[in-house]
């Protein structure tokens, strides 16, 4: 039940649509589901937020300061990407229905940007040129994007019920198909956090590459 009592506001509407999003999903979101969900007339809102849109940005914005992004990172680099990379990965986790939304809106929305800001100069800081840093970046937001909305949609779960785990490996066994029925075991369970710490650490060794010290040594 909302408290009526409280005044309206942006931050309150923006929160109430989180919960109707973590809930019911983006789709179910309009403004008339929120004016309910908050106990008032459609209308009022419109004195807080433009519209749905507004809203969504609201959204948006929060999850994004929930990613709670290192002013400072320490050690080199790598350990500047691996921060921000989990940082965002926990908080898509938090809110994986709302997350979407970042997770599929354009770069150039103003609520991305501490993300990429942040990436960004984790690199330039450590001496990265500015062609190398953009493609590192978008090849990073391409694997957090992949492997995050995969990992929402994916049927199979670390932890889930031991039955549908042995159903799927049966299937897999069964399949006819030697290296499918070799792994079955490991393909019939997926732990995401794993999943996603490896590919991780394969983009951070590719990218020493292009790392200034790496070149430097390679001159020398």
């Amino acid at each position: 039940m909302s408290d009526t009592r409280t005044p309206l506001s942006r931050e309150r509407i923006v929160g109430a649509a989180l919960r109707v999003i973590d809930e019911e999903g983006v789709d179910a979101l309009s403004m008339r589901r929120l004016a309910a969900a908050l106990g008032v007339q459609a209308m009022s809102l419109y004195n807080h937020v433009d519209g749905k849109a507004d809203v969504l940005d609201g959204v948006t914005e929060f999850i994004t300061k929930d990613m709670q992004l290192p002013r400072h990172t320490e050690g080199g680099w790598e350990d500047g990407i691996r921060s921000v990379a989990h940082g965002f990965r926990r908080a898509s986790l938090r809110h994986p229905r709302a997350c979407e939304l970042v997770l599929t809106r354009q770069l150039s929305s103003p609520h991305a940007l501490p993300t990429i800001n942040c990436s960004l100069t984790v690199l330039l800081d450590h001496g990265f040129d500015e062609a190398a840093a953009v493609h590192a970046l978008r090849l990073l937001i391409s694997f957090q994007v992949g492997s995050l909305l995969r990992e929402f949609h994916s049927p199979a779960f670390k932890g889930e019920e031991e039955s549908a785990v042995q159903e799927r490996r049966a299937r897999l066994e069964a399949s006819g198909f030697g290296a499918v029925a070799k792994l079955a075991p490991r393909l019939a369970v997926i732990d995401h956090e794993a999943e996603f710490t490896f590919g991780l650490e394969l983009l951070i060794g590719a990218l020493r590459a292009y790392a200034p010290q790496t070149q430097q040594t390679r001159r020398d």
